[in-house]
């Protein structure tokens, strides 16, 4: 039996094969594992920003009406098993292992079959999700969609519900440069006579959903158009928010999320799980309620530790930067605001520098252990056009910016570590946190 750390090496070496968007690959691959996407009740999510909040949102009401729920996302923070989740449980490492060996065999044959190629490293862990989830008899699985919808290799299954959170400007170079284009890519996970539930849109964006929905003959339900929401109130304790939803107006719904955007997430969740009903799943509204105060999602503006505040927020585009920075004025008091940077080269990073340096008091630069992390020097660079220079840190690797921010931080200031989610997974495990 392989261990785990040979099975994360023989993982992440496909990774060499990069991104193959299609679904051919998978489709095979899943045949020899008998199909198991297609015996499962799915909620199926795509979008820009706020994939994951709402995932583990529609995740947290159904546990809540009790319901066994798998969870898929993308990407981990600190380990690999938090990508795969029965009710907040990630995956054994045993189990991975044991998944991994059943499933080589398989895209062996994949990678060798003429007309197809070698299986990629998301088609493989999606797969083995499949069968884990099946093998595991969930009720319902939350399913996240990797990259962009309509070639993603989770867009194999056939859900009771689509999802589409709010679309913006990312991964331009696979999905396209225009909102229409990038919509269409995400709005590809509309079926037949589906129902989709979309969270309130830019009007190119959703005018494009809407197009695909009609072309499909889809129920549509979106925020800001048949779905109205309210926020009550917004501070370190969460959102407050009344809703009108599809059957029920509810009053005074919280959830200890922090940012008002996690308003638009959780009324697309509760949107998601009232639609079910349509499929024949009654969810109560005291489910609804349990679930958006129980929901767990890490990485998103959480806060580890007080005096000074040091918060993580795996913010890795401008609208996500933007969401950040409104969420940090609105919520914090501090005295001195110290960033902590380390951003993807392939990423809008000008933007993002553009949007969050002018309001810091202190800038570290820093990068991940990933390849594709920009340089310090260059992030520091494009921070100094908006901070004076004796205002900017350079360092080698996160641990080290950490120190450094807390050597420079007084009890009333705010660290604000972000720029991509693999810049929170290493602060966490600084930190010792998942």
């Amino acid at each position: 039996m392989t261990t785990y750390a040979e099975a994360l090496d023989y993982i992440y070496d496909l990774t060499k094969y990069g991104i193959k968007l299609g679904l051919k690959n998978i489709s095979y691959l899943l045949s020899f594992l008998g199909e198991p996407h297609k015996k499962l009740k799915i909620i199926h999510v795509s979008g820009t920003n706020g994939k994951g909040s709402t995932c583990s949102l529609i995740s947290s009401i159904l546990q809540s009406d009790g319901y066994k729920v798998g969870l898929y996302t993308s990407p981990h923070l600190v380990d690999f098993t938090e990508r795969i989740k029965i009710n907040n449980k990630s995956i054994d490492r045993e189990k991975v292992c044991e998944l991994l060996e059943r499933i080589k065999p398989f895209i062996k044959k994949v990678a060798n079959a003429p007309s197809y190629g070698q299986p990629t490293f998301f088609e493989v862990i999606t797969s083995m999700a499949f069968l884990y989830f099946f093998e595991e008899q969930v009720d319902f699985l939350v399913l996240e969609v990797g990259l962009g919808g309509r070639l993603d290799a989770t867009n194999v299954c056939e859900p009771l519900i689509s999802v589409i959170t709010h679309i913006d400007y990312d991964h331009m170079d696979k999905l396209g440069n225009g909102l229409e284009e990038i919509a269409r890519e995400k709005g590809g996970i509309i079926k037949p006579e589906g129902i989709v539930i979309s969270t309130n849109q830019y009007e190119e964006a959703y005018n494009e959903i809407k197009k695909i929905a009609d072309e499909k003959n889809s129920l549509i339900y979106s925020t800001g158009k048949e779905i109205s929401y309210k926020v009550v109130k917004s501070d370190i304790n969460g959102v407050i928010f009344d809703l009108k939803g599809i059957y029920h107006n509810y009053k005074n719904l919280h959830t200890p999320l922090l940012g008002r955007h996690q308003a638009d997430n959780a009324a697309t969740a509760i949107t998601a799980t009232e639609a079910l009903k349509i499929r024949g799943v009654n969810i109560s509204e005291k489910a609804i309620r349990a679930g958006l105060e129980k929901v767990k999602w890490t990485g998103r503006l959480e806060i580890i530790q007080n005096n000074p505040t040091l918060i993580l927020d795996g913010a890795h585009n401008p609208s996500g930067i933007r969401i950040v920075w409104q969420a940090l004025k609105e919520i914090f008091t501090y005295h001195r605001l110290i960033l902590v940077l380390a951003i993807f080269a392939e990423k809008d990073y000008k933007k993002m520098i553009q949007i969050l340096a002018p309001n810091a008091d202190l800038i570290i630069t820093t990068k991940t252990m990933s390849p594709r992390a920009a340089l310090p020097r260059i992030i520091a660079k494009e921070a100094a056009k908006y901070i004076e220079q004796n205002k900017i840190i350079v360092t080698e690797n996160i641990p080290q910016a950490i120190n450094c921010a807390l050597s420079n931080s007084k009890k009333d200031d705010l660290i604000c570590i972000t720029g991509s989610l693999y810049t929170v997974g290493e602060a966490k495990r600084y930190f010792d946190i998942n």
